[in-house]
């Protein structure tokens, strides 16, 4: 009769791909709570939310490919990370950023008025196509600015050859929120506080 001395050794590092799964599904159900935070008529003025600014700040129609290239930003900035060490914080970040904005947009709804008819040119009609299946609720803070700079905040720590490219790309996401008159000019000034915001207490967390 053999025997044999069996060693058993539990490494975390080998479930580690759990945790990021589950912080991962975490990130995804935050951003979808957009939808249904969404619903909650909120058109109009809040506060401090619609300023005098805003009637200063043209509808500039090209900008609607700036605003929708958030979303291929979001998933190409999600792959990036997954393979750096940074893909937890940056997952962790996402979390916090849409867990947090959709409980402000629950319990304080914020909304912009939008005009309807704008003009017969092909991103014109992109605008239109976006007012009709985005309800006029959920614009503070912009998901648009945070989402935009904290892929771009990590983009950066994670490959700081292409900075330019990655700093440039998260202001024109940001600027174009309020050329697509999907925001106003406050929401840009949350969204930027609360990337600064989610960024700060993740790096606290972590650290």
């Amino acid at each position: 009769m053999l025997l044999y001395n069996v060693h058993i050794v539990f490494d975390t590092r080998d479930m580690s791909w759990f945790g990021e799964g589950l912080i991962l599904l975490f990130a995804i159900a935050g951003m979808l709570l957009y939808v249904p935070t969404n619903r909650i008529k909120a058109p109009g003025r809040w506060f401090f939310h619609d300023t005098w600014l805003d009637d200063y700040i043209p509808l500039v129609p090209y900008f609607i490919i700036p605003y929708v290239a958030l979303f291929p930003y979001m998933f190409i900035t999600a792959i990036l990370m997954w393979t750096t060490p940074l893909a937890k914080e940056f997952f962790v970040t996402i979390v916090i950023a849409s867990w947090s904005a959709a409980f402000v947009w629950y319990i304080a709804p914020a909304g912009i008025l939008r005009k309807r008819e704008i003009g017969p040119d092909f991103f014109s009609r992109m605008i239109v196509w976006i007012y009709t299946h985005d309800e006029e609720n959920n614009t503070f803070p912009s998901s648009h600015v945070f989402y935009a700079l904290i892929c771009s905040f990590y983009l950066i720590l994670a490959f700081p050859a292409y900075s330019l490219l990655f700093a440039a790309t998260g202001g024109l996401i940001s600027i174009s929120t309020v050329l697509v008159k999907q925001h106003h000019a406050a929401d840009i000034v949350g969204g930027i506080a609360w990337a600064i915001m989610c960024v700060s207490l993740t790096r606290f967390l972590v650290a």
